[in-house]
């Protein structure tokens, strides 16, 4: 049973039924294929009229007389004709096509009684093409305003060609008879609102879609971050391909630098150093010459090694101190079996300069043990602790007085420990009994944070 609200849809057409014989007026809208029509009388009533056959044909502006009934429990105005009579033809007589927006024929007028009732109606729509889709006799065209949109049926079959500029945000315009359907669900309401052309012609396109449609808008943007990326990428591998190739030429300088001029200057201060040994008493000057020379040399062994690490520690090795040390150690041919490592603790982020100054540190006091201290057994324990790095070298050497070695001046090597402890943030206690061997204990801050 149809909602009160839809009881005057049927007012238009209750005296026909009363009759329940002919309505008279003038054909808006026909397509030779269909077997209905649209017509209006006199009054400004709008009636689908279906028929069985299509004889007599009838077009727009054609004057008929049908008789017949109107078919019940449809919310909208329809006739069922028995026969078609024609009375004449009259174009003058066809209606102006109302322009309307799409909004306005998204109104139900089933749900709103004070809505103006289209049905039948000829109208002007104009909107953008959102959606098209090829029928075997005709084409339906999706045509949105904002986020209304209205279905456009027109008589393009799909063996024909789709016009030019019809593409999906293109703008159109269409005339034709506004229709629905309707549906009971809980309540009655309408449902397709469609507009259907008659002829090609009622359909035009008032502009091309935009260039920067968002499609192809997104696609730009995607094939921007697509070759963006391949091109970060190919700059990439290619910087990293420059880079190891200078880790390559470093390490391989480094090893020739390591394997000549380190071994070329701690050989020379071998000799130097045997050939004071070997001096008479009284020769002070040519001794003094001799201890400026090894001076020399020792700063730039010292210097030579500093270049050294800053060459290797970017080319390869770990990144923990740990595996740095064990790494730097195991480059050294007269530390194996001699110096052996401890690690205590949970090992805490060194950063790699302080690594640097830790391991030049560690080579001087195990080479002190090695060169003067004559040791053959050499002890490093490395101490994770909360407030900081203790390290701990111990050997088995001939020791020294360290009270006569800083009366003396202080040996070359413990002054540059005590230097490089200094600049660390840390501090160092050198302990040494002749016949019994050297303790260094150095205490560090873990640097800064990274």
């Amino acid at each position: 049973m149809l909602l009160p609200k839809a009881c005057a849809l049927f007012a238009v057409f209750a005296s026909v039924s009363a009759l329940g014989a002919d309505i008279e007026g003038v054909v808006t809208f026909h397509r030779p294929a269909d077997t209905y029509f649209f017509l209006e009388t006199a009054s400004g009533a709008a009636w689908r009229v279906q028929r069985d056959a299509n004889d007599p044909r009838v077009s727009a502006g054609d004057i008929v007389s049908v008789g017949g009934h109107d078919i019940k429990g449809i919310a909208t105005p329809r006739f069922k004709a028995d026969v078609v009579r024609m009375l004449g033809h009259d174009p003058s007589r066809l209606p102006n096509p109302e322009r309307v927006s799409i909004g306005e024929l998204l109104v139900d007028p089933i749900a709103n009684i004070n809505a103006v009732n289209r049905f039948g109606r000829i109208v002007t729509a104009e909107g953008t093409v959102r959606d098209i889709n090829r029928r075997q006799t005709f084409m339906q065209v999706l045509l949105g305003e904002g986020d209304g949109v209205v279905q456009a049926v027109v008589p393009f079959p799909i063996a024909s060609s789709t016009p030019k500029d019809l593409n999906l945000g293109a703008r159109v315009r269409i005339t034709g008879v506004y229709v629905y359907t309707t549906v009971q669900d809980a309540q009655l309401q309408m449902e397709n609102p469609s507009v259907l052309a008659a002829r090609n012609g009622d359909f035009v396109i008032i502009s091309a879609a935009p260039f920067w449609t968002p499609l192809r808008l997104w696609m730009l943007i995607g094939g921007i971050l697509f070759f963006g990326g391949a091109l970060v990428f190919w700059v990439k591998s290619r910087e990293r391909a420059k880079a190891v190739a200078v880790q390559r030429e470093r390490l391989r300088l480094s090893r020739d630098l390591h394997d000549g001029f380190q071994q070329l200057l701690a050989g020379t201060m071998f000799r130097l150093e045997a050939a004071m040994n070997l001096m008479p008493e009284g020769a002070t000057k040519a001794r003094e010459q001799l201890e400026k020379a090894c001076d020399a040399l020792y700063h730039a062994q010292t210097g030579l090694r500093a270049a050294l690490w800053s060459m290797t520690e970017e080319s390869e090795g770990p990144n923990n101190l740990s595996g740095l040390v064990k790494y730097a150690a195991g480059r050294l041919a007269h530390w194996q079996g001699v110096v052996h490592f401890e690690f205590r603790g949970e090992e805490r982020h060194v950063p790699p300069s302080f690594s640097g100054e830790i391991l030049m540190g560690l080579q001087e006091a195990v080479g002190n043990a090695l060169r003067h201290g004559g040791a053959t057994d050499v002890k490093v324990t490395f101490s994770f602790r909360r407030d900081g790095l203790v390290i701990r070298v111990r050997d088995n050497g001939c020791g020294f007085d360290p009270a006569a070695v800083e009366a003396g001046g202080g040996h070359l090597g413990l002054r540059s420990m005590r230097e490089r402890t200094a600049r660390l943030g840390g501090k160092i206690r050198i302990a040494s009994e002749i016949g019994v061997g050297t303790l260094v204990v150095v205490r560090l801050p873990y640097g800064e944070k990274s």
